[in-house]
């Protein structure tokens, strides 16, 4: 199985959407939340699929793990966010959903 055909990563995508959607309707005079916004929502599937390559299962686990503090980075983000009025409560609200689940699969997430 490819790295890109499993539920994680296509729950990543999601969270890049929705990423996307946001980093539009940010207000000018909010590039640091852009910036680092940008960066660790893209962080999420490439630690993913470099530790999907990766060949021991410690291996992976490092990678997975790295993941999933971006995710927790994005969350953190978007909570920043929501208390300084540019993102919504429902893109907010949709944003914790996507970074909770993918927090939990990257946690259980094992191939061997």
């Amino acid at each position: 199985m490819q790295f890109s055909q499993t539920k994680i990563y296509l729950r990543t995508m999601d969270l890049i959407d929705l990423s996307q959607t946001i980093l539009r309707d940010l207000p000018l005079g909010y590039g640091f939340l852009a910036d680092q916004l940008r960066r660790a929502a893209s962080s999420i599937p490439l630690n993913f699929a470099e530790g999907y390559g990766k060949r021991t299962p410690k291996e992976q686990r490092r990678f997975f793990m790295i993941a999933r503090g971006s995710t927790n980075e994005v969350a953190a983000i978007l909570d920043v966010g929501c208390r300084l009025g540019v993102i919504t409560k429902d893109k907010h609200e949709h944003g914790m959903e996507l970074c909770d689940h993918l927090a939990r699969m990257l946690t259980r997430f094992r191939r061997f």
